[in-house]
């Protein structure tokens, strides 16, 4: 039984983004770990929605792509937002702007090889969803959501070793408590 939804932000149980069509109307089938739902807004609404429901804007995390990828990359992965040091990267299968693009969360992906003229992947869920794109589009994708993975835990890292941050032991005995 589907669940029908007005309005949903991505997470860590996100999987898929699916476009589909209905009269004139384009709609997602959101596929997560457990369950699979219909939003009534398009994917691109969905994922310009979360990354200001996570504090920045859709034009914010394309341009951090593309100071990593360079201006000329349409469809360039983004990540979305970050809990805990984990990225949440979503990688378009078409320009994001078309209806027929779909989302896929990166860490979500156990699997993927060719099938006919497209591609199959496999999600983590056990699930396999052939899409209409090549496989060296994919393996493309995959490899630039994979660099934009390590830019984003090298930063971090960087950021872990701040000289304004306490150790990872805590502030020094001595530090004023208020």
């Amino acid at each position: 039984m589907t669940e029908f939804v007005t309005r949903y932000y991505v997470s860590f149980d996100t999987l898929m983004l699916q476009p589909f069509e209905e009269g004139n109307k384009t709609f997602t089938k959101v596929i997560e770990r457990n369950r699979t739902l219909t939003v009534l807004q398009k994917p691109i609404h969905i994922v310009t929605g979360s990354c200001t429901f996570y504090g920045s804007s859709y034009q914010n995390v394309m341009n951090t792509s593309r100071v990593l990828f360079g201006e000329n990359k349409q469809k360039a992965p983004i990540l979305t937002a970050n809990a805990f040091g984990i990225p949440l990267i979503l990688i378009p299968t078409l320009s994001p702007l078309s209806d027929q693009n779909v989302w896929i969360s990166y860490h979500a992906i156990d699997f993927f090889e060719t099938d006919g003229l497209g591609t199959s992947v496999t999600l983590e869920n056990g699930e396999k969803y052939k899409l209409g794109i090549s496989i060296p589009t994919m393996y493309r994708q995959f490899s630039l959501a994979r660099l934009l993975e390590r830019d984003f835990l090298k930063q971090q890292k960087a950021f872990d070793r701040s000289p304004f941050l306490f150790s990872p032991n805590g502030p020094p005995a001595d530090y004023p408590i208020l």
